[in-house]
């Protein structure tokens, strides 16, 4: 685990994409216990959110190594390495203004594909009662 320290302490996994994680370093995680379904990716305890290994040799490490626990238990093990939530967040505009809560943009970006037919739009009415209630 001291190793794991030292490794994440000097960015060898990498540092978060985000501009407003400014550089924050990451941890390996896997999206499977299991072996051999998915490459290792990597978590940003920051924003929290999980990205692909900008190294090509990490890139191609079996994500079952590190578990789906790992960063959160590192974390939990060293707590004085959890940092800040960002302070400062992105807002969307289009030319200035800000894109409405309620517009299909962040519609489509809030919730998940297996969201979207349940909105209860227009759409998705007609697609229910054209599948299996027809006329035959």
């Amino acid at each position: 685990m001291h190793a794991m320290y030292e490794k994440y302490r000097s960015a060898s996994f990498g540092r978060c994409p985000h501009v407003f994680c400014q550089g924050q370093p990451v941890l390996p995680v896997g999206l499977s216990d299991l072996p051999r379904n998915y490459t290792v990716n990597v978590f940003c305890p920051r924003c929290h959110g999980l990205f692909f290994p900008k190294s090509t040799r990490q890139a191609n490490i079996d994500g079952a190594y590190f578990g789906t626990t790992f960063p959160h238990l590192y974390l939990m093990t060293h707590p004085d390495m959890i940092p800040a939530k960002p302070t400062q967040h992105y807002v969307p505009r289009v030319y200035g203004f800000k894109i409405h809560q309620s517009s299909l943009y962040f519609r489509n970006h809030e919730e998940g594909p297996e969201h979207r037919s349940e909105s209860g739009g227009r759409h998705s009415r007609k697609s229910k009662n054209r599948q299996g209630g027809g006329r035959k």
